[in-house]
Parts: C-alpha cells; sequence; structure tokens
C-alpha cells in the first residue's frame, strides 16, 4: 500500500453513502472536534478515485465553512482494505455508536468472514449468524436514531428484531420518547415478549394496561413503566408485595430498621438491618437478643 499526502480541491472528492461509515449521534459534531483536537494534520484519506476512505464528517465540515482545498492522505488500496483503514481510524478518533458497529459489519461481511474482521479491526460484536440474519432489521430506520444514540443496547435490539415489524413499532416509539438504561431496555423488552407469550394479545394492548399515557408523566417515567409491567408480568408476585409492605409498615418499626425479602419471596425468609451508632450499642442490642 502506497500512500502521499497531497493538497487536493474539496470539490474533486467524492463519498459513497453506502460505504459511508461515519454516523454520529445527533449531538457530536466529528467535523469539528477532528480539527480542534488535531490542527494543521490531514485528517481526510481518500483512495486512487478520490473517494473518501475515512474524514467524511471533516470534508463536510470544511465545504460548510467555504474551504476550497485540503491536505488529504491518498493511497491505492483494495475496497476491503479501504474499509478496515476506515473502520479502525474512526475507532482510534472517536467513540463508535452500536449502529456505526453494525453497518461497518454488513458492508464487511460482503467480502471477508467474521474471522477476519475481528483479526483486522477487533470488531466487539458477535458476528454469528442470529446477529448477521437480523442485520438488514437492525439497519432500519425504525432502529437508526436509537442505536446511533446510543439509547439500546444490542440485546434488546436483538430482542425487538425478534418481534413482528407491527408489534416492535410500539416499544422503538417508547424507547425513543423515554430514556431506558441498556439493562432497563432489555427487561422492557422481555417483560413483554414474556406477556404476549403468556397472554396471546398486542403490544399496544400491554401498553395500553400498563397504563403508559400517565407513566410518561411521571418524573422517573422509564422506572414507572417497568413498574407497571412488572406488575402485569407478575400479578401474584406483585399482590404478595403489597400485602408485605403492609404487613410491614402495621410493625411500625423504628426507621433504623430495614426489612428485606428474597426476590419473588424465594427463599421465604427475610432479611432485617439496623443502623447502630457504635459497637456499644451493638453491644448492648446483643445482650438483650441473649436474654429473650
Amino acid at each position: 500500500m502506497s500512500a502521499s499526502l497531497i493538497m487536493l480541491p474539496l470539490d474533486l472528492l467524492r463519498i459513497d453513502p453506502r460505504r459511508r461509515l461515519s454516523w454520529p449521534s445527533s449531538g457530536e459534531d466529528r467535523g469539528e472536534s477532528l480539527g480542534k483536537r488535531f490542527p494543521g494534520l490531514p485528517l481526510i484519506v481518500v483512495n486512487s478515485g478520490d473517494r473518501v476512505i475515512w474524514g467524511e464528517c471533516r470534508l463536510e465540515f470544511l465545504k460548510k465553512h467555504k474551504k476550497a482545498s485540503a491536505l488529504v492522505i491518498k493511497t491505492a488500496i483494495s475496497p476491503l482494505q479501504s474499509l478496515f483503514l476506515g473502520f479502525n481510524l474512526m475507532q482510534a478518533f472517536f467513540s463508535v455508536n452500536l449502529y456505526e458497529k453494525l453497518y461497518f459489519a454488513a458492508l464487511a461481511l460482503e467480502e471477508a468472514k467474521p474471522e477476519e474482521i475481528r483479526s483486522h479491526t477487533g470488531l466487539d460484536i458477535p458476528l454469528n449468524p442470529g446477529l448477521i440474519a437480523q442485520l438488514p432489521t437492525l439497519l432500519s430506520r425504525d432502529f437508526a436514531l436509537l442505536l446511533r444514540e446510543g439509547r439500546i443496547s444490542l440485546p434488546a435490539a436483538r430482542e425487538l428484531a425478534a418481534l413482528a415489524a407491527n408489534s416492535r413499532r410500539p416499544l422503538l416509539d417508547l424507547m425513543t420518547a423515554v430514556h431506558f438504561t441498556a439493562s432497563q431496555g432489555l427487561r422492557l423488552v422481555a417483560m413483554v415478549r414474556e406477556i404476549l407469550a403468556r397472554d396471546g394479545c398486542e403490544v399496544n394492548d400491554v401498553l395500553r394496561r400498563a397504563e403508559l399515557d400517565t407513566a410518561l408523566h411521571h418524573q422517573r417515567p422509564a422506572d414507572t413503566v417497568l413498574m407497571r409491567l412488572h406488575a402485569l408480568r407478575f400479578p401474584m408476585v406483585t399482590a404478595a408485595e403489597k400485602e408485605w409492605r403492609e404487613r410491614v409498615e402495621k410493625l411500625e418499626l423504628p426507621p433504623r430498621i430495614h426489612v428485606r425479602h428474597a426476590p419473588f419471596f424465594e427463599p421465604p425468609g427475610i432479611q432485617v438491618s439496623l443502623d447502630l451508632s457504635d459497637l456499644e450499642a451493638l453491644r448492648r442490642l446483643v445482650e438483650i437478643l441473649k436474654n429473650g
């Protein structure tokens, strides 16, 4: 592979939208960031045909600010090696989002096996047959925003992708409107899928029973949505939890005494913790317990 530094007019440089690797989140200005972090360096790499291999965002930034030319690195390189180089440079300069990883994987898989892709880039997503089969769905417009903004984890996205298109749409809308953490998003999708399998209903029915409209107005809507879905998924446990709280409240325990039960009340024992001022207070408590 040969490479050279050359000043080129920006109008000559081309971006192939299909092989574009940089798809940053809405709040990330990579073109400006590159110039501030690495002033004076050539921040665009092109192939022998002046197609941009890396630095699309920088090129767009320069054009927006009416620049006529830029110092670029020009290299003779194969299409597959162009993909590897572009992705490796992006990983070196930025935090690559999940959409970009999946998009790169889809392009690279057209020309290389998973083992070759991993060895050349260190790509940290599992390129197994299941994920590969889901790539067209995961890269659709429905998922793009959530993946680019880091609003959904890969396991949760794959759970959603396993649903029928009309079933996943309400959940995608919900996750766009409400910020769920990675673990919360996975719980959300898992519980809805379990309710669907048990009740044979539609996703909109589940969200209606969870009173989604009012849940979104709570101070912590993600927690509220999950709590209500939990009640639908585990109605007997929810009822037992309510009874438990009522019985504990009737004991009128001092605020410094905390009582907990195991998840789903299995095993049936309880855990009691007590906040004490010092070891002397602990000694007196032990004496009281010993004397019955």
